[in-house]
């Protein structure tokens, strides 16, 4: 019998959004052993605890809900040849895996996502006055966030938002800033995705892409075009 000592976790970091991968062995635990996986941003994306190497509890941070789960599973569970699930109970998604490398590295392929298929999943598509308006939309903002190419001036890179049936409201929690964008036309796609950069100005609200609601506009050097 082969005995497997190695697990590969991975796990997306509710703090910077990046899915970050780690090897755990099983002889990283002796006696009462505690194996604490952080993210490179700093954030604390993982603890298990095991007093005899055959019960092991977990705790994740939920890039979803923003909230801690917490698993109880035996060592077969964790150094298995299949994918094991880290799920979200509030969404009924999974944030990461636990398993073989090879089964892990698959399963994170096919999560994959982009927000526009995720508000789907969750049954928002009937909410929206114009659906493909707003999941094209929903899609560039995650290519931008991806980039690193989304944010508040403030320095926040982890923006809140919320969907309403004809916009898309952005939040910066840091510094209270709001940006608006309209999500009921193909002159909307047509606006938002001529944006390179999109960072929401410190404090104020602005709408973004619509020029008749007032929208602020400047053109950086080479990126293209950049919202503030």
């Amino acid at each position: 019998m082969i005995l497997t000592t190695n697990t590969t976790i991975a796990i997306q970091c509710s703090q910077c959004g990046e899915l970050e991968f780690h090897a755990l062995s099983l002889f990283a635990f002796s006696k009462q052993g505690r194996k604490n996986l952080r993210c490179g941003c700093g954030l604390q994306l993982m603890s298990v605890t095991s007093r005899n190497r055959q019960q092991f509890n977990v705790a994740y941070a939920c890039a979803y809900c923003g909230e801690t789960h917490y698993l109880r599973l035996n060592r077969h569970a964790i150094w298995g040849k299949e994918a094991l699930p880290l799920s979200c109970p509030a969404v009924g998604a999974s944030v990461g895996y636990i398993g073989s490398k090879q089964k892990v590295t698959q399963a994170c392929h096919e999560r994959e996502k982009s927000m526009g298929e995720l508000a789907v999943e969750l049954g928002y598509e009937e909410e929206f006055e114009n659906p493909e308006v707003m999941l094209r939309i929903l899609d560039h903002l995650h290519r931008l966030s991806r980039q690193g190419d989304l944010g508040c001036a403030c320095g926040n890179h982890q923006l809140s938002f919320e969907l309403l049936p004809d916009r898309i409201e952005l939040y910066c929690e840091c510094c209270e800033a709001v940006g608006v964008i309209y999500a009921d036309s193909a002159d909307n796609v047509r606006q938002v995705e001529g944006i390179n950069s999109m960072y929401l100005e410190e404090n104020k609200t602005w709408l973004i892409n619509n020029p008749l609601r007032g929208q602020h506009l400047s053109k950086s050097n080479e990126e293209g075009k950049k919202w503030r």
